[in-house]
C-alpha cells in the first residue's frame, strides 16, 4: 500500500511538471511574469543539519535510534514563473542510523581456548555518505514586506560514495569481537546500496537582504523508498541456535534485510 502511494505521488509530480512546462511564457501576464526580465535563474549556497533513521520492514529488525548528520552544497533555481521555480543542486550528504537485530557472536572457552558461534542480540551503527541531487518544484508567495514564503516537493536522487559501520553486542557478556564487546569502524560499502531515492516535502521562508540577495530558512522531510541495505538474514533453528553450513560458516537466508533511510533537514541558505 505504501509503495503504491509513492508511485501515485511520482506520477502526479510528473504530470504537474509537464503541465507547468507546457504553459505559455507568461510575458503578457503581469501577475505571473518573471521577477526580472534578465533574471531567469539564481544560484545559492546551503548547509543543512539533519536527523536520520532507518525504518525496516524485516521481521525482528528494529530501528536502533536516530543520528545527527549534515549536508552542504550549491543550489540552482530556475524561474518557470514568478511564483513557480524548479530547484536543484549538488550536495554532499552525511546521514547515520542504527539497527538492532538477532545476530551471532563468538563464545570463547577460557579453559580450552575453543570457540563456538552462539545467538546474540546485535546493534549496527551506520554512517552513510551520499552525493545528492534534488529535483524539486518550489511554490512561492509574492513578497510580503521583506519575506517570501514557499512550499516545495519532489525527489532527491542520492549516490553512495562511502559508508562505515560499527557492531555492538547487546545485553551480553559474550566476547564477540576479539577481546571487546564492540567493533571499530568498518567499511560498509558492501552493505549499503549505491542508489537511493526519496520523496521530499518541505516549507520555509526567504528574507530579502538587498537586491537579489536573500537568506533562506526551511525544513524538509525526506522519505526514502529504495531499500538501502544489501545484506542477508541469519538463519536459526527452532531452539534459536544459528545454523552452520558444512564448512562451519554461518548460514544466511535468501531473504535480504529491508530498510529505508528517512531524515528531517533544517535548510539554511543564501541566494544571489
Amino acid at each position: 500500500m505504501i509503495q503504491r502511494t509513492k508511485i501515485i505521488t511520482l506520477i502526479l509530480l510528473g504530470l504537474l511538471f509537464a503541465n507547468l512546462s507546457a504553459q505559455d511564457s507568461f510575458e503578457d501576464d503581469k501577475a505571473a511574469k518573471l521577477p526580472d526580465d534578465d533574471r531567469t535563474y539564481r544560484f545559492g549556497l546551503q548547509i543543512s543539519p539533519n536527523i536520520s533513521w532507518l525504518k525496516s520492514s524485516t521481521a525482528d529488525y528494529n530501528g536502533g535510534g536516530s543520528k545527527v548528520g549534515f549536508s552542504y552544497g550549491l543550489s540552482f533555481e530556475y524561474f518557470m514563473t514568478k511564483n513557480y521555480l524548479f530547484s536543484t543542486g549538488v550536495f554532499m550528504l552525511s546521514t547515520g542510523a542504527a539497527l538492532e537485530y538477532p545476530g551471532t557472536g563468538v563464545l570463547m572457552d577460557s579453559g580450552t581456548g575453543n570457540s563456538s558461534v552462539v545467538p546474540i542480540d546485535m546493534k549496527v551503527d551506520y554512517r552513510i555518505k551520499h552525493v545528492e541531487i534534488p529535483l524539486l518544484l518550489k511554490l512561492r508567495t509574492n513578497e510580503i514586506g521583506y519575506l517570501t514564503y514557499y512550499g516545495q516537493f519532489g525527489l532527491n536522487l542520492a549516490f553512495n560514495y562511502k559508508s562505515e559501520k560499527k557492531y555492538t553486542a547487546l545485553g551480553s557478556e559474550l566476547v564477540s569481537f576479539g577481546d571487546q564487546a564492540e567493533s571499530s569502524n568498518l567499511s560498509a560499502s558492501d552493505d549499503i546500496n549505491f542508489f537511493n531515492t526519496s520523496l521530499v516535502i518541505g516549507a520555509g521562508l526567504e528574507y530579502n537582504i538587498s537586491g537579489n540577495t536573500s537568506l533562506s530558512i526551511g525544513i524538509t522531510y525526506n522519505n526514502g523508498f529504495v531499500d538501502q541495505l544489501d545484506s542477508r538474514v541469519v538463519e536459526f533453528d527452532d531452539s534459536g541456535t544459528p545454523l552452520l553450513n558444512s564448512a562451519g560458516e554461518i548460514l544466511e537466508s535468501e531473504n535480504g534485510v529491508n530498510a529505508n533511510l528517512n531524515y528531517f533537514a533544517l535548510n539554511i541558505g543564501i541566494f544571489f
